[in-house]
């Protein structure tokens, strides 16, 4: 399916024909994202550049049982935003975390085009407790490091520090299973998913999470500590290979059920590899405002691990303002992203437009 077609398709036709319950057993849930963004850039790169993209996801879910269930994810994309312009600028970090075109296609090297995940998962369930397994092309974003205000770059911040931990490495799209137990306020999650370096290498990734949640005198929220590790698969400087290895905090609270604030916090636990020592985020997100908006803030800093990159530090923030337009909701984005490096310091301030329609 060309993704122009796709979009066309879904512009033609009324979107809610696409957001249904086919029958009691399988549902379809279609979102399409349109992102302008552009970026005004200073210190040692200059210039300016403005680009668009286009993205339509799909996702199909059979359930046939109470306890089973089978998920399919397609996304096209028609562009590919900042992306590339940002990368061959040296940028770590993307203005836009979203899947873009070049994403979509021979995914992670696995000469698969377009179809993001396709899992079966299976939940028992005792009196006061659920265990459920999950397996096939996962993505382990969904499971660990979540967050309720800072996790989604359709509907909430874009850049990529504000919606998962970069230290953490979490890997996309690939074979995978889960298995998860629930019970009352705790939620623990375990995590194995194969997949490849940039430079194509095969590894293992490894990821526990401890999930409290609770509601307090503020309003509900969560806690979560997790911990990753992989084989040794990540090329040091000298040409030998070692693991990945790190620990993470995701915290997410609401206050007064208008206010929600964030934080994360990440340490690399085994320097010989990563590209990030420390990360830390936080940010607040305020609802109820004019034109039934919504607003989020971030900051994040990023120490670079010396001894394998080159990045000194990065200093990232964020504001948007969200509201309903039409079917669906408009955002205006202001990012600001400055990465110093031994050798250069990049600087860039970047204005978006988002346009999100989501059933």
């Amino acid at each position: 399916m060309n993704p122009r077609i796709g979009i066309l398709f879904f512009t033609l036709f009324p979107l809610s024909l696409f957001a249904l319950e086919v029958n009691k057993n399988l549902s379809v849930d279609v979102s399409l994202t349109a992102v302008y963004q552009y970026a005004d850039f200073s210190k040692d790169v200059s210039g300016n550049v403005g680009k668009g993209s286009v993205a339509t996801d799909i996702g199909l879910n059979f359930h046939p049982t109470d306890v089973d269930q089978i998920q399919l994810t397609f996304s096209f994309a028609d562009g590919n935003g900042l992306k590339k312009t940002f990368s061959k600028k040296g940028f770590l970090f993307m203005p836009n975390a979203d899947d873009l075109e070049d994403d979509l296609k021979n995914i992670n090297g696995r000469n698969r085009d377009y179809l993001l995940e396709a899992w079966y998962r299976h939940t028992l369930t005792g009196r006061d407790f659920n265990l459920s397994f999950t397996g096939g092309i996962i993505d382990a974003t969904a499971y660990i490091d979540d967050n309720a205000f800072a996790n989604d770059e359709t509907t909430q911040f874009m850049n990529d520090v504000f919606v998962n931990d970069p230290l953490a490495n979490l890997p996309s799209y690939d074979l995978g299973g889960v298995v998860e137990f629930e019970r009352e306020n705790l939620t623990l999650k375990a995590l194995a998913i194969n997949s490849k370096t940039d430079s194509g290498k095969n590894y293992t990734y490894y990821a526990g999470q401890i999930t409290y949640s609770q509601k307090n005198p503020l309003g509900e929220g969560n806690y979560r500590v997790f911990y990753f590790t992989t084989s040794k698969a990540f090329e040091k400087e000298n040409g030998d290979y070692d693991r990945l290895e790190g620990i993470g905090i995701s915290v997410d609270q609401t206050v007064n059920k208008s206010i929600g604030i964030f934080a994360r916090a990440g340490i690399n636990t085994h320097t010989s590899t990563g590209d990030l020592k420390n990360f830390y985020s936080a940010g607040a997100v305020i609802k109820e405002l004019p034109l039934n908006g919504r607003m989020g803030m971030g900051v994040a800093y990023s120490l670079g691990n010396k001894k394998i990159s080159s990045l000194k530090d990065a200093k990232t923030g964020e504001i948007y303002y969200e509201f309903p337009l039409w079917e669906g909701d408009i955002t205006f984005d202001l990012q600001w992203d400055r990465e110093k490096f031994e050798t250069q310091t990049l600087e860039a301030t970047t204005f978006g437009v988002r346009f999100t329609v989501a059933f």
